[in-house]
């Protein structure tokens, strides 16, 4: 099985890591598989994919991003172009689709930090991330995930390079990483209050 870290965010959106600090702490993890999952941009999977390229490191890259749709946060997987924000979460999925690409909602229930509360968002997507680190509603993501048979994730929602596995998924070796998603399965722990406090007086340092 590939230990696969799902959900992480760079300093080329809201994380306060580099793209080169999070795939070492990758690697001093254990993890095998990552996805940078910057808001509304796939540019830090790209930067992962030319350094582990060029420097042939022990691990795979799943290009990816969390896009912002008018409802709700949405990971995209797969895609190596920008998908639009604040489009519909079927439009997100219409578009992702078109790049060869696969969508899993995000934080679900999860109002304060924009996951989706429409049911219609559940049947549209192909899975549901339904442990995310941060977030306070996973038992509902799980039960809707389970009634409406969707594959389930989780992820770190890492916004440092210290977060990185604090979620991890177990992938089947297959050779289409990408289908791997709809195998997962996973285990994680919720981040502390603590660890909460220190990243919001980093954003809070960042806009000043």
């Amino acid at each position: 099985m590939l230990r696969a870290e799902l959900h992480v965010h760079s300093s080329l959106s809201d994380g306060r890591d580099s793209v080169r600090k999070i795939l070492e702490a990758a690697l001093e993890k254990g993890i095998n598989v990552i996805s940078i999952t910057d808001h509304d941009t796939v540019q830090g999977s790209l930067e992962a994919i030319d350094i582990v390229s060029e420097e042939q490191l022990p691990l795979k890259v799943l290009p990816g991003c969390e896009v912002t749709a008018s409802t709700g946060h949405v990971l995209v997987y797969g895609v190596v172009k920008d998908i639009e924000p604040k489009m519909s979460v079927e439009e997100t999925f219409i578009a992702a689709r078109e790049h060869g690409g696969v969508c899993f909602l995000a934080h679900p229930f999860d109002f304060i930090r924009k996951g989706s509360v429409r049911l219609k968002d559940f049947h549209t997507v192909d899975g549901i991330e339904t442990f995310n680190a941060k977030s306070c509603f996973n038992f509902l993501a799980r039960r809707y995930a389970k009634k409406l048979s969707k594959p389930e994730i989780a992820g770190s929602d890492a916004h440092s390079a210290r977060a990185v596995g604090v979620a991890v998924n177990y992938l089947p070796e297959e050779a289409d990483l990408l289908r791997s998603l709809f195998h997962a399965r996973y285990d994680g722990r919720r981040v502390s209050i603590r660890e909460r406090l220190a990243f919001l007086l980093f954003r809070l340092n960042r806009r000043l």
